[in-house]
């Protein structure tokens, strides 16, 4: 019997709510029913079903990790990607997927030293009208060309300099920095899918974690000591970017360190710290996800 090649990989090329991303290097896409209701075991060896509630959801990580905050409050719309074909010419080797109205609800920037940082998205798709489902959502198209390339702005794959407030922290290994916003979804009356998908700012959080191999000692504490007692600061981070292009400034206003601890271990070359932290708001200057007093700034090094 021939055999019949279907197979696609590679995804490439995302433009998520109008943000050209490059460095695309995961793309999941869950999609099925929220609820499916079984009946009563009234003489039935097997229950009857029906299944409601259409959703498509999925999550993206790219190497573009400077488009964080572009995509976490971009405007919703579309995320369209491609995939290359196997065993096809290259003119109409792709497929091309469209996912229709994606809320991006949550984020999560990742840098370890000696790789390039990455970010991860988290998304909800909201159906357009009440008869809209999965297909309508998620939409493929055969045989296309390839698309354009999108570049990314690699880099972070070094924490050159950390300050919080004005404690230095020197020998970072790595940072992470999730930020949530409460997602809230309803499907009533004759919708086929979540025809209401919100990601609310009220109530949002900001959690991450330092780690770093600093052993500094001043008036008998450790530096990771010292930090978690610290008063509420700005975390501020500069990173490295590839290409010899300009490093990045990491700003994350407002950071308290709560848990800590710290790995002393004889395998591994040095002791290692690892600081857990949140973004404490201020009520006379109130941090918001856009605007002056942003929670997050990225920005060249002048």
């Amino acid at each position: 019997m021939p055999t019949v090649n279907k197979r696609v990989g590679i995804p490439q090329a995302a433009v998520i709510n109008g943000v050209d991303s490059g460095g695309l290097m995961t793309a999941r896409i869950d999609e099925g029913y929220e609820n499916v209701i079984r009946s009563a075991p009234d003489g039935l060896e097997v229950p009857m079903l029906d299944r409601e509630v259409q959703y498509c959801r999925g999550s993206i990580t790219t190497q573009d990790w400077p488009l964080v905050m572009d995509l976490l409050t971009g405007v919703v719309g579309t995320y369209v990607f491609y995939e290359r074909k196997s065993g096809t010419a290259v003119e109409t080797g792709f497929i091309e997927h469209t996912i229709t109205l994606p809320v991006i609800h949550r984020c999560a920037l990742r840098i370890v030293k000696g790789q390039y940082g990455g970010i991860t998205f988290d998304f909800e798709c909201r159906a357009e009208d009440d008869t809209k489902g999965i297909a309508d959502m998620h939409a493929l198209a055969d045989a296309q060309a390839a698309p354009t390339y999108i570049p990314a702005a690699r880099g972070a794959y070094r924490i050159s300099t950390a300050v919080h407030g004005a404690q230095s922290i020197y020998h970072v290994t790595a940072f992470d920095l999730t930020i949530t916003l409460p997602l809230v979804k309803a499907c009533n009356d004759a919708d086929v899918g979540y025809t209401c998908v919100d990601a609310r700012l009220s109530g949002l959080t900001a959690t991450g974690s330092l780690t770093f191999q600093d052993a500094t000692i001043a008036t008998s504490a450790l530096v990771a000591q010292t930090l978690l007692v610290a008063a509420r600061a700005a975390l501020v981070l500069t990173a490295t970017q590839g290409g010899g292009v300009a490093a990045k400034t990491i700003t994350i206003a407002g950071v308290i360190f709560t848990p800590g601890s710290a790995n002393s271990d004889v395998n591994a070359d040095f002791t290692e710290y690892t600081l857990s932290f949140e973004v404490s708001n201020d009520t006379t200057t109130q941090l918001t996800l856009a605007g002056d007093n942003k929670i997050l700034t990225i920005a060249d090094v002048e």
